[in-house]
């Protein structure tokens, strides 16, 4: 039941998620068509059954049923019925604020301005992330050498452990400069040339010991990797883990039998071919033995609902500026498109990789969402605004492919009108809405048949 409960709640933070993007993009067309001088007959977030509403400057504003999105109603489903009963070869006869009164202009910057107002909203939303303080992982620097862990490591060699570095020492300093985490050692080790200097702390003892890496091209390769204490940071609800009692705090002291010293220890025993996992934890001055069921991966190996503790360091940001907002959404902006682009050609490794529907789309956002929550209240609220503007700028791409019933095909017949100086028929715009209707359908058939395809993948 409670599993239940955490799967409806992911869907519904991704639900009401995406629901938020699209009436951002249908604010976009209200005010545009107010601007335009086109009326909006009615504003809807969400679909289906009506729940409330309230007329305002004649719209009818109202909240509906089903949170997975929202509609803007403009006027001119009249004008469309009567020229079509009457067989009428042009719309002569129009009301004034119907869509079809306008310049074919305002029709085009009325139907842009929604896709634009999501890609405005992602400019916003990463210009205010990038802004805001945060942390980084900060991991004390004591290491291994791969050699200690081949199973781990294809059998690797280390030239630090040939030239005295041994797995547990813990990095003080490279080339004289203070060393306070591995992320900083990692940076520096990568940039590095030639014999480096590194001073380690082993057995209360402070050593310095010449370490020269093995060149590569992308620099030098020395062996090393980062070691952390097998204590338990966090556990997601409703899963295994926690229906067996495993809490934070708890510290691994072995797993399926194999003692564990470290996180690679960890590694190793859990990758142990078994129905079940036994651990066993230290818990204050207590030790409790803990068995499960785990849950399984698509390649049918165990995937555990834990994590590891880990240490942060504050960040600051740079001050407020549209242009890192501009970067950031330029950038997936330009990656979307890549990947539209070969999937057209049939280039695409993966649809269900590329591509979600809303089903799929809803779960991941809120699944990554609660999992930055389990760490704490700001990972996850900026989990879940990245998110918002990777799906915000999609859908405004998505609404501008030149599709029939979609915003980019509605611009396009525009402009054709704009271009030739004739109106389409009632006939042939009442042909291009139902074929619109047809791609849009078969849109969703797609994108549910590649979830379909990632939910079955996982099952086996």
């Amino acid at each position: 039941m409670n599993s239940l409960l955490n799967l409806i709640g992911k869907y519904l933070i991704g639900l009401l998620g995406i629901a938020l993007v699209v009436v951002i993009h249908e604010i976009g067309h209200l005010i545009a068509a107010r601007a335009c001088k086109i009326d909006v007959e009615v504003f809807s977030f969400g679909l289906g059954p009506k729940l409330w509403s309230t007329d305002h400057k004649g719209t009818d504003f109202r909240i509906s049923l089903f949170p997975i999105g929202g509609y803007c109603r403009l006027k001119g489903s009249d004008d469309l019925s009567q020229a079509l009963l009457q067989r009428d070869k042009s719309f002569t006869h129009v009301e004034e604020g119907s869509i079809f009164s306008v310049h074919p202009a305002k029709r085009i910057i009325t139907y842009l301005a929604g896709p634009l107002l999501n890609l405005l909203f992602a400019v916003l939303l990463y210009s205010v992330l990038a802004s805001m303080p945060y942390s980084v992982l900060s991991t004390r620097a004591v290491i291994a050498t791969v050699n200690d862990y081949p199973t781990l490591f294809s059998n690797a060699t280390s030239p630090a452990h040939e030239q005295g570095i041994r797995t547990g020492d813990l990095i003080r300093g490279l080339n004289g400069e203070e060393i306070h985490d591995w992320e900083r050692l990692e940076a520096r080790l990568s940039e590095s040339r030639g014999v480096q200097l590194l001073t380690i702390e082993r057995e209360e003892e402070m050593l310095i010991i010449p370490v020269n890496g093995e060149k590569t091209d992308q620099g030098a390769r020395y062996g090393l990797t980062v070691i952390r204490p097998p204590i338990v940071g966090s556990v997601r609800p409703a899963t295994p883990e926690d229906d067996a009692g495993l809490v934070k705090g708890d510290i691994i002291l072995a797993a399926n039998g194999i003692p564990v010293a470290n996180d690679l220890d960890l590694l190793i025993a859990l990758d142990s071919d078994t129905e079940r996992t036994e651990l066993l934890v230290a818990r204050g001055k207590e030790k409790q033995s803990l068995s499960f069921r785990p849950d399984l991966n698509e390649r049918g190996k165990g995937e555990w609902n834990f994590a590891l503790a880990t240490d942060k360091r504050p960040m600051k940001a740079p001050p407020f500026s549209l242009r890192n907002g501009l970067e950031t959404t330029l950038k997936i902006t330009g990656d979307t498109l890549t990947s539209l682009v070969l999937l057209i050609q049939g280039e695409s490794r993966s649809v269900r990789k590329e591509f979600t529907g809303a089903a799929r789309a809803a779960l991941m956002i809120g699944d990554i969402t609660t999992l930055g929550l389990e760490n704490d209240t700001s990972s996850g609220l900026r989990a879940l605004w990245y998110l918002l503007g990777v799906v915000s700028i999609s859908l405004g791409i998505a609404n501008l492919l030149p599709l029939p019933a979609f915003d980019g095909g509605q611009v396009l017949t525009a402009s054709l009108e704009w271009i030739t100086n004739r109106r389409i028929s009632p006939k042939a715009y009442w042909i291009l809405q139902l074929v619109g209707i047809g791609t849009v359908l078969g849109i969703f058939v797609f994108l549910g048949y590649a979830d379909m395809l990632h939910f079955l993948s996982i099952r086996r």
